[in-house]
C-alpha cells in the first residue's frame, strides 16, 4: 500500500510553503488565485487526502457521530440511517452505530458508554428517551439530535414530520373514492406520531360528515404480523371497505388480510399506509401511502448536529418536514363488501356441504 501524499510532498511539488497548502486545502485566505490554483492541481494530482483523524484531534474530536437506532432491519430505520450516513460522509465524518431496540434502559447505556469520548455527538432514531436518559445527555454535555422521538416534546434539538396533515390527505383520498366505513389500524398508542395520525383520521372523516366508529379502531405494533391480525379482526367482523393504516408495515399485512379473505385488492379493498418505504413501490400493486421523507429527515438531524458542533445555535428546535399522499394501487372505489363476503362464506359453506355430503355416501 502507498505511503500518504504529505502536506510536505504537495508543498514541494507546488514549489510553496506547508503553510501555504495546509491555508489553501482549509479555505483558508492569504494566497493568491494562482497559487491556489497550482496547489489545489497538486494536490488533486498526487492523490493528497487528509488526515481527517489527525485534524480531529487536534481539534480534542474524535471525528465520530454516534447513531443510535431502534434496530438495523426495518427499512424504516435503515431509510433515515442512510440519510445520515450520506451527509456526515459530505463533512468527512464516520458513523458508529448502535442498534437499541426501543428500549429505554439500553439507550441509556449507549449513551453512558458513548459519553467517554468515543463520539462528538449522538443522532438519535426514534428513541424511547425516558427522563433518565435525557439528564444524562445534560449532565454529559453530549451535542445530540433526535428524529422521530416517541414524545414530540422532548426537550432536545428534533426532526419529525407532519404527522397530522399525511394522514388527513391520505384519508381524505379515500372518502374522495367514495369510502365511509373505513377501519383504522394505528400502530402502538403510547407513541405521540400515532396519536397525531390518528387526529388526522378523525377530522378527515368529522370534516366529511362521516362518524367515527370506534369498533373500526384497533391498535397494534408496527409489525406486518399485527397488521395481518388486527386487518383479519376488522374485516371478518365489521366489513369496512377500506382500512388505513399508521404504517406501511402494517398496511402490508393489511393487503394480505384482505387476500387471505378473498378480496381482490383494490377491485373490492382499499387500503393506506404511512411511510412509503422502498417495498411500497415494489409491491404488487403498489401501496398508496403517505411518504415521510426518511433520507431526508436522516440528512437534516445530521446537519443540524454538525452545526452544534461547530458552535452555530439552531433557528428551531423543532424541525418539522412535510409528508406527500402517493397514490398507487391499493386504493379505488368501494366495493360492496358485505355482499361479496356473504357469498364467499355461502360458497365455503356449499363446499364444506358438498363434502359431507360425498363422505356420507356408501363406497
Amino acid at each position: 500500500m502507498p505511503d500518504r501524499v504529505t502536506i510536505a510532498q504537495v508543498a514541494e511539488e507546488a514549489g510553496v510553503s506547508a503553510m501555504t497548502v495546509s491555508n489553501v486545502l482549509n479555505g483558508k485566505p492569504g494566497a493568491s488565485d494562482e497559487t491556489r490554483r497550482r496547489v489545489l492541481d497538486v494536490a488533486q494530482r498526487l492523490g493528497y487526502q487528509p488526515n481527517i483523524s489527525a485534524r480531529n484531534l487536534k481539534a480534542g474530536r474524535s471525528g465520530l457521530i454516534g447513531v443510535l437506532t431502534l434496530d438495523l432491519t426495518t427499512q424504516y430505520g435503515l431509510e433515515i440511517v442512510r440519510g445520515i450516513a450520506d451527509e456526515l460522509a459530505a463533512a468527512e465524518r464516520e458513523l458508529l452505530i448502535n442498534a437499541t431496540y426501543q428500549d429505554g434502559v439500553r439507550e441509556m447505556e449507549r449513551i453512558e458508554f458513548l459519553s467517554r469520548g468515543l463520539v462528538d455527538g449522538v443522532l438519535m432514531v426514534a428513541p424511547v428517551l425516558d427522563e433518565e436518559t435525557v439528564e444524562l445527555l445534560r449532565r454529559k454535555n453530549i451535542p445530540c439530535v433526535v428524529i422521530d422521538p416517541r414524545r414530540q416534546d422532548v426537550a432536545l434539538p428534533r426532526v419529525i414530520v407532519d404527522n397530522y396533515e399525511g394522514m388527513r390527505r391520505g384519508v381524505q383520498h379515500l372518502l374522495s373514492l367514495g369510502h365511509t366505513r373505513i377501519g383504522y389500524i394505528r400502530g402502538e398508542s403510547d407513541m405521540d406520531s400515532s396519536s397525531i395520525r390518528f387526529r388526522g383520521f378523525c377530522d378527515a372523516l368529522t370534516l366529511a360528515g362521516v362518524e367515527v366508529d370506534p369498533r373500526l379502531v384497533v391498535d397494534c405494533d408496527f409489525t406486518y404480523a399485527h397488521g395481518f391480525q388486527a386487518a383479519s379482526a376488522l374485516i371478518g367482523e365489521h366489513r369496512p371497505t377500506a382500512i388505513a393504516a399508521g404504517a406501511d408495515l402494517i398496511a402490508f399485512g393489511a393487503v394480505d388480510a384482505a387476500r387471505a379473505l378473498g378480496l381482490s385488492v383494490p377491485d373490492e379493498f382499499s387500503v393506506l399506509g404511512f411511510d412509503d418505504l422502498p417495498q411500497a413501490s415494489q409491491s404488487f400493486p403498489g401501496l398508496t401511502t403517505v411518504r415521510q421523507p426518511l433520507h431526508d429527515m436522516g440528512q437534516t438531524a445530521a446537519r443540524a448536529l454538525l452545526s452544534i458542533l461547530d458552535g452555530q445555535r439552531l433557528l428551531l428546535d423543532r424541525m418539522q418536514l412535510p409528508t406527500e399522499l402517493i397514490v398507487r394501487g391499493t386504493t379505488a372505489a368501494p366495493a360492496d363488501v358485505d355482499a361479496i363476503l356473504d357469498r364467499l362464506l355461502a360458497s365455503s359453506r356449499g363446499t364444506s356441504d358438498d363434502a359431507v355430503g360425498a363422505s356420507g355416501q356408501d363406497a
